[in-house]
């Protein structure tokens, strides 16, 4: 018997991708878009902003909010991300830079999820009378998540021509979208990206055993996809026509309000929420319970928007915990099996009042070719 893959591989980096742009009043794309290196099998692809400002006072003394960020910053940054595979299709997006940091948070792929833990990567420099010259900085690291589980490599994806290559693409934030006031100065944005790959497979190990040449069901791939769907206050019933046909790992759901606040969200969330599959009744839980179990499956603690809390407006329901307490590194026993043509409904009611935004965040595995989940799930 071949021994497996990981036997054979080591992590490596490669060259980054660098580009500064000022913030403007209107968005920018960052070109070139960034075609990965070729190197063996990709696993990640990290992405460093940082946004310097150092002369907010001189500009706009005495406005206030100057530097203030928006509900969603400083992710909200980024304005639109997509990753596409070798033929350029969408694994990821187009999503924004808060669906990305989402994602980071909730999708079970690190010991240390949420990416405001770390301070020297994360911080937002704001200022309500424009005192500081820096108000309006801000730094921010997110990762593109493309291996499912370190364990075995499943997920992580052949890089190997140059001519067909992986590539992102990131379109950066008008000012009146990252800032509550429109005076902050921009700032000089540098955008770093870095991808993390495992090498070519040794053939063998120090004992001359042979070893597998790719990872378990080579060319599966996890993709994530961001549907939103308009409700009204009052009784909610939607089909979610984005998240079956595929084994579901994750979906993640987001209330905003009229104001797009996630903040109101949280308030008028559904309580009862009732996920429904076929005739099935998955869930059927208020915000206090399905909180319980948050804090439990992750750790984050009460509603809000700073670090290690559960965010605003948004819970989540993962499906990738049957190997260990946390969300991710499982087995896949855990998956929601879903085929083409199951009906997936959401049901509640919605407080407050006047039209809301529900987004739904789903997160499936398509096997590689001639390969069955069954085969990788241990």
């Amino acid at each position: 018997m071949l021994r497996p893959f990981r036997i054979g591989v080591q992590n490596v980096d490669d060259d980054p991708y660098d580009i500064t742009k000022t913030l403007a009043a209107t968005a920018q794309a960052l070109t070139p878009q960034w075609e990965i290196p070729s190197t063996g099998y990709l696993n990640a692809i990290y992405i460093l902003v940082e946004n310097v400002v150092t002369s907010s006072t001189a500009t706009a003394t005495g406005t206030a909010g100057v530097g203030v960020l928006k509900e969603d910053g400083p992710y909200c940054a980024i304005a639109s991300i997509t990753f596409t595979d070798t033929n350029s299709s969408e694994i990821i997006g187009p999503i924004t830079g808060w669906d990305l940091y989402v994602i980071n948070k909730w999708g079970g792929y690190c010991f240390q999820d949420d990416p405001e833990a770390n301070t020297d990567l994360f911080s937002a420099t704001t200022n309500a009378t424009a005192s500081s010259s820096a108000s309006g900085s801000f730094s921010f690291m997110l990762r593109i998540p493309v291996e499912l589980v370190p364990r075995d490599a499943l997920g992580s994806l052949p890089n190997k021509s140059s001519s067909t290559p992986f590539k992102v693409k990131i379109t950066l934030a008008d000012i009146a979208s990252i800032y509550n006031a429109s005076t902050t100065v921009g700032g000089s944005c540098r955008v770093r990206m870095f991808s993390d790959s495992y090498w070519e497979p040794t053939k063998v190990d120090g004992s001359g055993n042979p070893i597998q040449g790719d990872p378990p069901a080579v060319n599966t791939t996890q993709y994530w996809n961001k549907t939103d769907y308009t409700v009204t206050a009052g009784s909610m019933s939607e089909t979610l026509t984005n998240s079956t046909g595929f084994p579901v790992r994750h979906l993640g759901f987001i209330l905003r309000d009229s104001n797009l606040s996630r903040l109101q969200g949280e308030s008028d969330f559904p309580n009862p929420f009732v996920l429904q599959l076929q005739s099935n009744i998955m869930l059927n839980r208020g915000p206090k319970l399905w909180k319980r179990k948050i804090t439990e499956d992750y750790g984050y603690g009460a509603a809000g928007d700073s670090t290690n809390q559960k965010d605003n407006g948004l819970y989540w329901q993962a499906y990738c915990k049957d190997f260990y307490p946390k969300p991710g590194w499982e087995t896949r026993r855990g998956y929601l099996r879903t085929t083409d043509g199951m009906r997936l409904q959401m049901k509640g009611t919605i407080t407050g009042s006047g039209v809301h935004t529900m987004t739904v965040l789903t997160n499936f595995v398509g096997m590689g070719p001639g390969t069955s989940l069954a085969q990788v799930t241990t």
